[in-house]
């Protein structure tokens, strides 16, 4: 199968290339500002704020899967509205898309959420991606929406450079107030990496 990874440049999205890779799909995968060094990979720049360029590149490249794992913290552009144009383009090129999200889309208030509970972000990421969900549901209804937690991998999270911060002697702002269930970021997608089949 022939699979895209936008965002495949970051934590999540390399593990991505990865696990495609190593089962033997064809795939490109997509950077923002340098490519990765992965084998067995098509490295292409893209910007998903540039709506014609997503458009040409997965109209190019013709996927069968597209996963999008592209993001950035601060940036309301890359993250909802980066989002709608890789959904607009999947859609109209006919490949399936797998859009991933956070737990940042919830507030954390309540013990549990299920998948249909109501977003009610805190932060203007979670806000963002609360942006994307909704996009990405309205210009694909057949789309997969992946929501993510706390993922850790092999020291390149920012949760694992906090504890990392712990250990070295000084002050570190540590949040109290919320619940995670931290997951190897292997361990995260083997469920995930079930909607590429």
């Amino acid at each position: 199968m022939r699979i895209l990874i936008v965002g495949g440049s970051g934590l999540l999205g390399g593990e991505v290339v990865r696990q495609a890779t190593t089962d033997g799909h064809v795939v490109a995968a997509t950077y923002l500002t340098r490519p990765e060094t992965a084998t067995g990979v098509e490295w292409l720049p893209l910007d998903v704020r540039d709506r014609a360029a997503v458009i040409g590149l997965i109209g190019a490249f013709g996927p069968g899967v597209v996963v999008n794992a592209a993001y950035r913290q601060p940036d309301w552009e890359t993250t909802a509205v980066g989002a709608a144009h890789v959904a607009v383009a999947a859609s109209g090129n006919g490949g399936r898309l797998v859009h991933v999200s956070s737990d940042a889309v919830f507030s954390g208030e309540a013990i549990t959420y299920a998948e249909d509970s109501v977003p009610d972000p805190v932060t203007p990421y979670g806000a963002a991606k609360a942006a994307a969900e909704v996009a990405v549901q309205a210009i694909d209804p057949t789309a997969v929406i992946v929501r993510t937690s706390l993922i850790i991998g092999d020291g390149g999270s920012a949760h694992e450079g906090m504890v990392h911060a712990l250990c070295v002697p000084g002050p570190i702002d540590v949040r109290l107030d919320c619940r995670h269930t931290q997951r190897y970021l292997t361990t995260r997608l083997r469920g995930a990496r079930e909607f590429l089949k």
